[in-house]
Parts: C-alpha cells; structure tokens; sequence
C-alpha cells in the first residue's frame, strides 16, 4: 500500500456546535412543557382576592378602651349583626360567584371561602360568618384608630362589609356602651368612621400572573435541574471518586483516516535510503501526522497511539506527535499508559515520580502527576509508581474520568497506549470517542495492519489513522521531563 500525505479536511468545529446546541435544545423541552403545564394550572386555581381598609376613630378614657374595640369589632355575634343588618348574608355565603377560572372554587376552598363538596352541609348563615372570618383582620394602629381590614373574592364586597362592620359598630356606640351588657357599666364610648373603605382596583398578592409566573419559572429550574442530575448519574460510572462525570457519547462510524508512511507490502532494505534521506523522510511524516491532527481540531482533543503488536514505536511516536502539537503554541499532554515502554519509563529524572498509576489510585492528584518536559512545551504524565501491567491501568474504573477532565483542560490529550487490540476493557477508551493512531511495522505485511485495524474497529474505535514510519538508522536519546 502505498504512502500517502493529510488530505482530510478538519472536521467543522461549527458541527460539533451544532450538535451540543440540538442536545441543548431537546433538553429544554420537557422542562419548558412542564412549566407552561403548571402555569396555566397556578393561573386557574389562584383567584384574585381583593382587600378593603375602614377605619375608626374612639376616644377611650383609658388604654383598655382600644383593646375592648377590637374585641367586639371580631366577635362573632357582632359580625352576625353587622351582616344580617346590611344584608351581606346572601353574598359573603356565595363569593365563588365572582371566580375567573374553572377551578378557582379549588382555589377558594384553599383560601378558606369555600367548603369542600364533601364537607358536611352548613347554613347559609354560617357560610357567610365562616368567609368574613377567614378574611377579617381588625387591629389598633395608633392615635385612637381602629383599622378594619376585609379580604374577598370580590373588591365591592370587601368594601361593603368593611364599611358594614365600621357603621354598625358606630352605630352601637351611639345607643350602648362598650360594656352594655352591665347595667352598672361606664359612659358609652364616642367613635367615629374617619375612613370609609373603596374598592380595590389591584388584586392582592398573590395575582393569578404572578402565580403564573412564580410557578412557571420554579417548574423549568426543577425539571431542567433534575434532568442535569440523572443525566450526571447516568453517566458517571465511578462518581464516588469525586471525578468529572463521563460526558455524552454517541456512536460514530468507523472511517479509515489516510495512511501515513512507509510503503507496507513487501520488505524494504534499509541500505537503500542513505541516513539523511532517511531522517528527512521521518521528519516529513511526523509533520503529516501533526498536521493530521491539526486539521482535525476538537474531533481529535482525545487520541490514542497504539499499535498491532507492542514495539518502542508506539511511545515514540506518542511523545513526538506531543511535542510537535507544543510547538504550534497548543496545550498538550501526553499521558503514559504503556508502563513497559522504557521509552516513557525514563521521562522523569525521578523514576519514583508520582504518575498514571498514582493518579489511578487516588495518591495524588493533577498537579503532582503532571510534569514539564524540558525539551518542549508539552506535559507528560509518567507511569507512576505501583502496577506495572498496562491491562490493570487499561480496566481502571477512573481512567476514562481522569481523560475527560484532561480534555476540558487541554488541546490534545495524547495517550500513549499499549496494544489495545483484543484488550478487555479497551472499550471504555472507545466510548470517549478518540482520534486512533495504529502505529504499523515498516516492512510489515498489509494484512497484518489490516487484521490490526479489524481488532480495533471491534471494540468500538472509530476513527483510525495508520501510520508506518520510514526506520532510524541510530535512535536518538530522548529529554526528560523537569
């Protein structure tokens, strides 16, 4: 097969935008239906109720004139006479009649101006003495007044029966004295109405739209909040570390990426590119695969390197794709999954330098296991101390966490990967939805990238780049990490 250059075009950031928008969008469907549902029914079941204000001047001899004032004006065998007197009987028993919606007698029932159906059956006079009651308030407000407040359904009525209680209670100061009931008792007790009451023109608090509202905006917080949440629980296996949570991944279909290198086929003679030729061949086909990358952006924040079979090549071209994403001023790390490759073994001056395996376990966190490299701009997170089997780090329930959280933080996260074909638990790597470098043998037989490139599509890797590169004739010692 023979070598090819990049000819993919980036896949569109725009695209990706466009799919986090839908999933956005579908996602505020339910909660915008559930409060527009819970709106009109706040707005249906909350009747308007209107309140009306009289007042009264006394002039009392003593303090305890006041007090006896509000006693009798909220008595309830004052509130019968005032309303039988006034005829306010008939229309304080029936106030659901002025209701607006289908259910405000629901709404009544709730504010106390109603009686549910199964309620056992009272007297209109008793209806009506139960309705004033739930909506009188008569309190002292100083200087001698006497404030009587009235609430209702229906403005006019609480204004007509503000207005009752003051004239009857003026009324009966006039004949009798507050203690009128005693024979020996003190001089009546002059008062006046200073203040007749109107009726309202603005419903009290609660208003139907404000109860619209309130309940409408409290329903969206609610059911988008509680979809966030199970979405998060959905999707986070191994929560209980305290890691970012795995984000939403959809399946994608397998595309093979163009195949950069060496020819593959039949065996190529090294003696037959002298060692300049040979370096500037290797350099121009690190800069395709760099170039790969680029072109690719977001769709490849996540890529891992591996191979068909393990080989020292996987961590080199692992750390050399790293680096060179460092020089165009991206940020990067490359993060060492093969804990047998020598290669990455010897990135850190400390071979005991807390890394993957560390990270893994909960030893440390990020800003331990991650180092500088001295030679570029790129970070590596090293092996780590601890396990030294890569199929452990492979099946860790936090791995896929730990990439994740590097992806929010980081252009390209680079993971140098052992063979993952026929690995079990490799496809927790596939459910992230990388950009797969297959690093192939130069000189090796097509069908064995092939049945390599087969092994790793099974398990769920979508989109997969072979890459063979043209052999070193000295391999080049590599910098460590500061």
């Amino acid at each position: 097969m023979a070598a090819g250059t990049v000819s993919e075009t980036a896949a569109p950031d725009s695209g990706n935008r466009s799919a986090h928008t839908r999933r956005f969008l579908r996602g505020l469907i339910l909660p915008a239906l559930a409060a527009l549902a819970m709106a009109g029914v706040a707005g249906e079941i909350t009747a308007p109720r209107y309140e009306s204000r009289a007042r009264l001047w006394i002039d009392g001899r003593d303090a305890g004139a006041g007090r006896d004032s509000v006693k009798v004006l909220a008595s309830r065998d004052f509130a019968r006479q005032a309303i039988e007197t006034h005829r306010l009987t008939a229309r304080l028993a029936a106030p659901a009649a002025s209701g607006a919606g289908v259910l405000s007698g629901t709404a009544l029932q709730l504010a106390g101006f109603a009686l549910p159906a199964d309620a056992a059956p009272l007297s209109r006079e008793s209806l009506a003495l139960r309705s004033l009651e739930r909506g009188l308030e008569v309190r002292q407000i100083g200087g001698g007044q006497v404030a009587i407040d009235v609430v209702s359904p229906d403005p006019q009525l609480s204004a007509d029966v503000a207005n009752a209680l003051a004239a009857t209670y003026v009324e009966l100061r006039q004949t009798r004295g507050v203690h009128a009931a005693e024979p020996e008792g003190p001089a009546p007790v002059s008062a006046r109405i200073i203040a007749n009451a109107a009726p309202a023109t603005a419903a009290r608090w609660p208003t139907p739209l404000l109860s619209s509202l309130l309940a409408g905006i409290g329903t969206f917080v609610l059911v988008f909040g509680l979809q966030s949440w199970l979405r998060r629980r959905q999707g986070a296996p191994g929560h209980e570390y305290g890691a970012i949570p795995l984000p939403e991944t959809t399946p994608r279909p397998r595309q093979h990426l163009p195949w950069i290198g060496a020819h593959s086929g039949e065996p190529t003679s090294s003696a037959e590119l002298t060692s300049p030729l040979r370096l500037l061949s290797r350099e121009r086909e690190q800069a395709d695969l760099a170039r790969l990358i680029e072109l690719r952006g977001s769709a490849a924040r996540l890529v891992t390197v591996t191979g068909g079979r393990a080989d020292e090549s996987i961590a080199r071209c692992a750390l050399a794709l790293g680096r060179s994403l460092a020089g165009t001023e991206q940020r990067v790390v490359v993060v060492c999954l093969d804990v047998a490759s020598p290669t990455l073994d010897g990135l850190t001056a400390d071979p005991r330098a807390p890394g993957l395996t560390d990270l893994l376990s909960g030893v440390c966190g990020f800003s331990d296991a991650i180092h500088r490299e001295s030679a570029s701009r790129c970070h590596v997170i090293p092996p780590g101390r601890g396990a030294r089997e890569a199929d452990g780090l492979v099946t860790a329930d936090r791995l896929p966490l730990i990439l994740t959280a590097l992806k929010q933080t980081y252009d390209h996260v680079i993971v140098a990967a052992p063979p993952l074909g026929g690995m079990a638990g490799a496809e927790r790597l596939a459910s992230l939805s990388p950009t797969n470098i297959l690093v192939t043998q130069p000189g090796g037989m097509a069908t064995d990238a092939v049945q390599a490139f087969d092994a790793l599509a099974s398990l769920g890797f979508g989109e997969i780049a072979m890459v063979t590169f043209t052999p070193e004739a000295e391999p080049r010692a590599l910098s460590r990490a500061a």
